[in-house]
């Protein structure tokens, strides 16, 4: 069997949400420069303990938190207009940016690829929420650096429209070879969270 790996980091794609109830989201925009997205799910684990054992244990997945890091989220107008929708800033008609300092920033599906050395993978994250980024500015030396924004963001499982608590779902996977991995960045792509199942027919009785 091959062996594969995952290396490096790039297409980042960001898709405002404009109906949180059914996941209706814009189409997603690329955001150029990708330099690293970090992510760390937050997984809490409660166990109960009854006659000297383990009575009961569950873990409840809460999303998680990152940092996604960029060097490019400004020279395109289309990208920071989107940025600023999505951190609380503000477009003015002449083109400058409010940093607004009260308004609610807009939830968004975050997508991104990672190569790999025989398989590829795409990942979407339906319900992230991004903050406002920092980055260090520096004096030009014999070796210059290019700032780089870092914007802390998290992300919380949802439950896709007809599903139930039992399909929380913080996003979906896809991989080089899927039907749809081509296509991935076009839109995103809620069916299928939701498992249908065929209700069975009990066979009929024989009569004696």
């Amino acid at each position: 069997m091959a062996r594969n790996g995952f290396f490096g980091v790039r297409n980042s794609h960001f898709a405002e949400c404009t109906d949180e109830a059914t996941l209706t989201y814009k189409k997603p925009v690329h955001v150029p420069g990708t330099v690293e997205i970090s992510m760390e799910p937050s997984v809490e684990t409660g166990t109960s303990h009854a006659d000297n054992e383990v009575w009961l244990e569950e873990q409840q997945d809460n999303g998680g938190s990152g940092t996604m890091s960029f060097y490019d989220t400004e020279s395109s107008d289309e990208v920071r207009k989107l940025i600023a929708e999505l951190v609380g800033w503000e477009i003015m008609e002449d083109g400058r940016t409010n940093l607004k300092a009260n308004k609610k920033p807009k939830p968004f599906a975050f997508m991104c690829e990672q190569p790999g050395h025989v398989l590829g993978r795409r990942r979407c994250l339906l319900m992230c929420q991004l903050q406002k980024p920092s980055n260090t500015m520096t004096t030009t030396a014999e070796t210059p650096e290019i700032t780089q924004l870092d914007y802390p963001f998290t992300w919380k499982p949802v439950i896709p429209p007809s599903g139930t608590a039992d399909d929380r779902t913080s996003g979906y996977d896809s991989f080089s070879g899927n039907d749809d991995y081509e296509t991935f960045f076009d839109a995103v792509n809620i069916d299928g969270l939701v498992k249908t199942t065929t209700p069975t027919t009990p066979p009929a009785q024989q009569g004696s």
